[in-house]
């Protein structure tokens, strides 16, 4: 089943013709497709999980002790989860407001540094929930980046980041663990962890969507 919810996605993906404002967008675009498939007893956004059954560095909103994950699938009585990420540098793309076309902005969303840790953050949360709840299957982290640094390399392997690299092609071995390379200044509240799985990192380009890169993992 997770195979069919990722060549869903891709397929979603692919036929988007309109630019993305905000993660959001994602979110609920990705939904209302899984939705319409009528393949599936439910389709939840925001899916709320207790914050005092997570570790808290997996936590979405630490402050308020909130957990969520962005869908949840549920089909035959297990669930399949999926985290996403937008994260854009300052672009024009072409918008509609009210019938009318007008440019808008992408604004800048961080530094790819803490880009990349959130992917693999979002990675381990997914682990974590099929680890943790007997009904939770392996899910699914969309990435999606207009910003070319995200598909580069680190300068040096010895960079506090370059653990967290999501470069073209990277392979990621079941139990390598991920750390700061002693930048602790960077590693505060952001600890490493190790993976289950093995990962490989492949962007695809958004055909109809210029300059946009997603993984799907």
């Amino acid at each position: 089943m997770r195979e069919a919810i990722l060549n869903q996605i891709a397929s979603a993906l692919a036929l988007r013709n309109n630019y993305f404002i905000r993660e959001q967008d994602v979110q609920q675009y990705l939904a209302n497709h899984l939705l319409q498939t009528n393949q599936y007893a439910n389709v939840f956004s925001e899916y709320q999980i207790p914050g005092s059954l997570v570790p808290p560095y997996l936590l979405t909103d630490a402050n308020n002790n909130n957990n969520y994950i962005d869908i949840v699938v549920e089909i035959d009585n297990l669930f399949y989860p999926i985290e996403i990420r937008y994260k854009t540098v300052a672009h024009p793309v072409p918008h509609s407001v009210f019938g009318q076309n007008v440019n808008i902005v992408l604004g800048h969303l961080g530094s790819p540094k803490i880009g990349c840790y959130d992917f693999w953050k979002d990675i381990k949360r997914i682990e974590f929930f099929e680890a943790n709840f007997a009904r939770v299957q392996r899910g699914i982290v969309l990435f999606i980046s207009n910003d070319p640094n995200y598909r580069r390399t680190a300068l040096s392997p010895n960079t506090g980041h370059a653990a967290f690299s999501t470069y073209q092609d990277r392979q990621v071995s079941a139990g390598t663990i991920l750390d700061w390379n002693g930048n602790a200044s960077v590693a505060n509240k952001r600890p490493g962890f190790s993976v289950n799985y093995h990962y490989h990192l492949n962007w695809i380009a958004l055909p109809q969507l210029q300059q946009h890169y997603y993984l799907l993992v």
